[in-house]
């Protein structure tokens, strides 16, 4: 009897001694969560004072809609008409004011506007281009305190739905009517040959989909379908570079 009672006294010890580790273990893994969580709500409020300080900029919290404006108005002071977007970036360039139905050969007044657009551009976007803004004081480019970059500038070729009988197609006609825009605005020595994004790369670049990304809420033959889209792609920069670059242009404290 003395043995087996002896026996239940060490059971009952080590027993205790693993339920006083289980107990320290989940204290410990309740308190890592709790610095956790208040780790989470510190960050979250930081990046919330941080878009407050972007929010009474302007242009600094959405750069690309600001940047959208300033292409688009370029646009429209050359007599292109234009549909501007800011919130996705887009700029449509409807295809019936350029071209006549079916063809992808510019009017003559369209390929004269794009040419004045293309001056314009050339004046407009060095505060935006990588390749340009290296040569350029943070002063001089006070309409971009924060530094924001374009990487890419698309030229997207739409159609309707309404079949077309040209070679290619609707698809070939988007393609070749995008090709017409980019070549007349970095054809016959245009400046705006030599702008380079980040990466080295030009910054204008041309694709088409035919039928296949129509308007929303919208019928497939509605003449709208029918444009050349402008789509603004810009370099990712994080918040606190942005910050960083407001604060060297001393737009906050």
């Amino acid at each position: 009897m003395l043995v087996l009672k002896q026996r239940h006294a060490d059971l009952s010890r080590r027993t205790e001694g693993g339920g006083s580790y289980l107990e320290s273990a989940s204290d410990l893994m309740i308190g890592l969560l709790f610095i956790f969580i208040i780790l989470v709500v510190v960050l979250a409020l930081e990046q919330r004072r941080q878009m407050g300080e972007l929010e009474g900029i302007k242009g600094a919290a959405d750069p690309r809609a600001s940047v959208t404006d300033v292409i688009g108005n370029v646009l429209k002071d050359a007599k292109v008409d234009v549909r501007i977007d800011p919130s996705s970036g887009v700029i449509s360039l409807p295809a019936d004011a350029l071209f006549a139905l079916g063809s992808s050969t510019l009017s003559p007044a369209a390929a004269q506007s794009i040419r004045s657009a293309r001056a314009r551009l050339a004046a407009a976007l060095p505060c935006y281009v990588a390749s340009e803004m290296k040569q350029l004081a943070p002063a001089q480019c006070a309409q971009n305190p924060g530094r924001h970059q374009i990487d890419t500038l698309f030229l997207e070729g739409h159609t309707d739905s309404v079949p077309n009988m040209a070679p290619g197609g609707n698809l070939g006609l988007s393609f070749e009517r995008a090709r017409a825009i980019q070549q007349v605005l970095l054809g016959d020595d245009s400046p705006l040959q030599g702008f380079r994004n980040a990466a080295g790369q030009p910054i204008f670049s041309y694709s088409a989909y035919g039928s296949d990304r129509l308007l929303p809420d919208m019928a497939g033959t509605d003449a709208r379908n029918r444009r050349v889209d402008m789509r603004i792609v810009l370099k990712y920069q994080s918040i606190n570079d942005t910050l960083t670059h407001l604060q060297h242009a001393g737009k906050v404290p």
